[in-house]
């Protein structure tokens, strides 16, 4: 078929009056064809550089001309450019890219294991790539890259392993709305670590309807938190590293305004409110030029006999269906304190930082029958409101 017809039959092709069992055949047929095509067009544009095309159009590389003639972004052109010098030592790479078994992102995966080895093992090690990159993806292709490399040259990938520590790092940043963007590399050692430990904590819950991301997310501060409450971390200015948020008694009451915090700078004060379940408070009496003239002791909102009750009764997260132990919770007011609330074993119960933003945000209502808590479902979940209770305070 000419190359002008089978582009009439690509735009005359109708997905809705196909029948169903030959979707999925025609998109493995146009994902052959496309990947085909990449090596037909890698081998015109070998050609392009052997006569020096770049050079009659004025442009610095074959990357440019490529950019510039087929309208690419930047990135686009150097990865074409880079196929172009990859496949003549990748023959039968080259081979299954125009059998059309493979993409673009297998021979750049094939070329860089090729690299990192002893010359000896390459060719050997290219036909057994290439081989399998006709049945894995690329990234499948990587892992199998490097178990290659550790037979073949178990020194070279050890000394890799150790120099990759020096690449680790993280940074993190406040955005506009206070939202802290993090973005970092590890080794392979402590990615394991955090991986093993924040997948642990990732798992979806009963009915979670987060996503992996932000199942992820909540891992993560799950650790940090944990963390915190093992009285582990150094100490900072004297005491144990703590979140410390100012906002006035006022505004706390009223749940209006905002409270201020050491990182993220302003926050609700329904969110303050929220994160004063478990927290100390400290009053502070400042003058109007916002001068503290006096301090009084603090109050913990949870004393540590009191955790050990609520520990105790709770055995860990109450909220129904979660298994969240106690050293992994905080402890809520059912009637928050700043209202009247009594700090004690009637007035509150212990939820894991998932469960107890459930609770700030959504319309459960937490009631205690024979001492032990019960949860109300919103309406909207269940219209009857059958009380629920965590299996582990069934009896």
């Amino acid at each position: 078929m000419e190359i002008t017809d089978f582009i009439d039959h690509l735009t005359g092709l109708q997905p809705y009056q196909l029948p169903e069992e030959e979707i999925l055949p025609t998109l493995q047929e146009l994902e052959t064809v496309q990947r085909m095509v990449v090596a037909v067009m890698a081998d015109l544009a070998a050609e392009a550089e052997t006569r020096s095309l770049h050079v009659v159009h004025g442009c610095r590389s074959l990357a440019v001309l490529l950019r510039d003639t087929l309208v690419l972004s930047p990135y686009e052109a150097r990865r074409r450019a880079r196929l172009v010098k990859e496949l003549p030592s990748l023959p039968e790479t080259a081979r299954a890219l125009r059998d059309g078994d493979i993409q673009a992102e297998h021979v750049f995966v094939i070329s860089d294991t090729l690299r990192a080895l002893p010359a000896e093992h390459r060719e050997d090690a290219e036909r057994e790539l290439a081989k399998h990159a006709r049945t894995l993806n690329h990234k499948e292709l990587e892992k199998a890259g490097k178990y290659v490399r550790a037979l073949l040259d178990p020194d070279g990938v050890f000394t890799e392993e150790q120099d990759s520590i020096t690449k680790r790092g993280l940074k993190a940043h406040q955005d506009a709305n206070g939202n802290t963007v993090i973005r970092g590399v590890l080794d392979p050692e402590a990615g394991e670590a955090f991986m093993t430990a924040m997948q642990s904590l990732a798992k979806p819950r009963k009915d979670d309807d987060r996503t992996p991301e932000q199942r992820n997310a909540d891992a993560l501060v799950e650790l940090v938190r944990v963390a915190m409450a093992s009285q582990g971390l150094p100490m900072q200015g004297g005491e144990r590293p703590q979140v410390i948020i100012t906002i006035s008694y006022e505004a706390l009451l009223a749940g209006l305004s905002v409270g201020w915090t050491s990182w993220s700078g302003p926050l609700s004060a329904q969110l303050v409110r929220k994160i004063a379940c478990d927290a100390t408070a400290i009053p502070i009496v400042l003058d109007g030029n916002g001068v503290p003239l006096d301090y009084g002791r603090e109050k913990r909102a949870a004393p540590k006999a009191l955790r050990k009750a609520l520990a105790v009764r709770d055995k860990g997260c109450a909220f129904p269906g979660c298994d969240r132990p106690p050293a992994w919770t905080e402890a809520h007011h059912v009637v928050h304190w700043i209202n009247g609330g009594e700090t004690s074993l009637g007035n509150m119960v212990l939820l894991c930082s998932h469960h107890h933003h459930v609770i700030h945000q959504q319309e459960w209502e937490i009631v205690f029958d024979a001492g032990l808590p019960v949860f109300l479902p919103p309406a909207w979940i269940d219209p009857a409101r059958e009380p629920r209770r965590n299996i582990r305070l069934a009896g």
